[in-house]
């Protein structure tokens, strides 16, 4: 709940002032989110599977891991699935703000082609980050796609 409870803006201006300008903290900053939001819907997928498995591999003697190997992962590996690819769906949009913050990447060389007013570079640069972000989810979607027919 704790790194779900904060926006990942904050966490690389945390970052950011503990460990310096770069990439690191950048990566820092959206692992910490990450692992809140998709924590929460993991757990969320976790908790509407069905107990009647559970509790019949529970009752044959089986351990906690045998249990979730089982019984919870075949319930919820679809919905995981669909989690992940959302998760990085959002972590790869929200890589350009946090490089924006001082976090390195794209969104480091926007802010200083904007503090710079090279009206040539920011137009370019904006469109990069469009068609990555177009080609980011023409994949997204052809691998939903190709992870459903192989579950179903």
């Amino acid at each position: 709940m704790a790194c779900r409870s904060v926006h990942e803006m904050i966490w690389t201006i945390i970052a950011v002032t503990i460990l310096g300008f770069g990439l690191l903290p950048g990566t820092v900053a959206l692992t910490l989110f990450c692992i809140g939001f998709a924590g929460k819907l993991f757990a969320e997928a976790i908790e509407s599977i069905r107990p009647g498995q559970v509790e019949a591999i529970r009752a044959s003697g089986a351990s906690l891991f045998q249990v979730f190997v089982f019984a919870v992962l075949p319930q919820v590996r679809v919905a995981w699935t669909g989690i992940s690819i959302y998760t990085w769906d959002v972590v790869f949009r929200a890589a350009t703000v946090v490089g924006f913050f001082g976090a390195g990447g794209m969104g480091w060389y926007l802010r200083e082609s904007v503090q710079r007013v090279a009206s040539k570079d920011v137009a370019a640069i904006l469109l990069s980050i469009i068609l990555i972000v177009i080609i980011s989810e023409l994949f997204s979607a052809w691998l939903r796609t190709r992870i459903a027919r192989a579950i179903a």
